[in-house]
């Protein structure tokens, strides 16, 4: 296929692809949360398991681009912007998949008209409005003619502290609701960061992998290899973590704690824990430490592929371990709210087409601001003015 015939079928997908969440986000609207998956038990859904995967993964490639102009080192000079764009285009999909979540968006303004201070879900909104102004100062510093090294030093100051708060703050809206002992724990925050670090990472490498094979573009070998030892000590912070949450409350054997843990380890949600460990972890950090991956960028990107799917179940697992376990339990069981809807002893949650449309949306927005970022930022040489490019 022809570069401008490819073009061509790329734009169409992601035009078509805009157009079914478009649609499947006004249909929604017209007829209510009722069309889609979730109940009065299961209140959140595959729209917060995006949000919290899009708020990880916009800050990992932009924290390790942030630390290391702290650092004074050049290794990562090349990936500045391309690492911004994918920041960019993750948080400003993530404050967009609050919308569709709501039951009426249409006055989602009243958080900004009327916000309640007290609520962490408006500090997160106002951490990510900052953020999403951090990156698109930061891009527009990168995309000058000469690149102020000051200007950037100041950005990288700024935005390493907001990028951690993004996280915490995210992780602190599970966290404070006490009622989910799986949530109510003082290791959620820092396993948010040691994820996103590795999913924002990840994402940078595939994509770099793949707009080197589109475009003249060349991220450059020691670029590379960089990034994939800094996949391996964040993969090994992050399992750290997991394995200390896991462990403490297995052996503490506390019974509010272990019925949540054991829908992970041998309940409902026990095909994704697993797929999360052996093929979201285990296999690409065998892939990153074979010797061959140094040459073979392939294997480099399998195995950055594979740590975004794993940081993804990761949070279908973060949020659905507490949610399947009933806050009340009474016999027969629990009204999932719905006409008609039966009593159940557990809760079940299943995505309907409509919430599956949202997110084709969602997935398209994210790539055609990749694909207009690169187009725009990406290519651009240090020497030719953005202006004329």
């Amino acid at each position: 296929m022809s570069p401008p015939r490819a073009w061509t079928v790329w734009i169409s997908v992601l035009g078509v692809g805009l157009l079914i969440g478009l649609a499947s986000f006004v249909y929604q609207v017209s007829n209510g949360l009722g069309v889609t998956g979730l109940s009065n038990t299961v209140t959140w859904g595959l729209y917060i398991v995006s949000f919290m995967f899009l708020v990880g993964i916009s800050a990992g490639g932009l924290i390790v681009v942030a630390g290391a102009e702290l650092a004074g080192s050049q290794r990562f000079e090349h990936l500045n912007r391309l690492a911004v764009v994918c920041s960019l285009a993750a948080v400003a999909t993530a404050a967009g998949s609050i919308l569709p979540d709501l039951g009426r968006p249409q006055r989602a303004w009243k958080m900004l008209a009327q916000p309640h201070l007290t609520s962490p879900l408006v500090w997160d909104m106002v951490v990510l409005a900052i953020y999403l102004a951090i990156g698109a100062i930061d891009l527009y510093i990168l995309t000058r003619v000469p690149v102020s090294r000051k200007a950037l030093r100041v950005m990288a100051i700024v935005s390493l502290p907001v990028a951690i708060l993004v996280h915490s703050v995210t992780a602190w809206i599970f966290g404070l609701l006490v009622a989910r002992p799986f949530w109510n724990t003082p290791l959620l925050a820092p396993l948010f960061i040691s994820s996103a670090l590795v999913s924002g990472t990840a994402l940078v490498v595939a994509t770099a992998w793949v707009v080197e094979r589109v475009t003249p573009w060349r991220a450059g070998a020691e670029a590379m290899v960089g990034l994939r030892r800094l996949l391996l000590w964040f993969v090994s912070a992050d399992v750290f973590l997991l394995f200390t949450e896991v462990m403490t409350t297995f052996v503490s054997g506390e019974p509010d704690h272990r019925e949540q843990l054991d829908v992970l380890l041998t309940g409902r949600l026990a095909p994704v824990f697993w797929f999360e460990i052996m093929i979201g972890v285990l296999l690409p950090v065998v892939l990153l430490l074979l010797p061959s991956t140094r040459k073979r960028s392939g294997m480099l990107m399998a195995a950055a592929v594979l740590l975004i799917l794993g940081v993804f179940a990761k949070r279908i697992n973060i949020l659905f371990a507490a949610e399947f376990e009933p806050l009340v339990g009474l016999s027969p069981g629990i009204p999932g709210g719905r006409p008609g809807q039966l009593f159940r002893p557990d809760e079940v949650y299943i995505p309907s087409w409509v919430e599956l449309g949202i997110l084709t949306g969602m997935a398209a927005f994210f790539f055609a601001i990749v694909t207009l970022g690169v187009q725009r930022a990406v290519l651009l040489r240090h020497d030719e003015p953005a202006a004329g490019h």
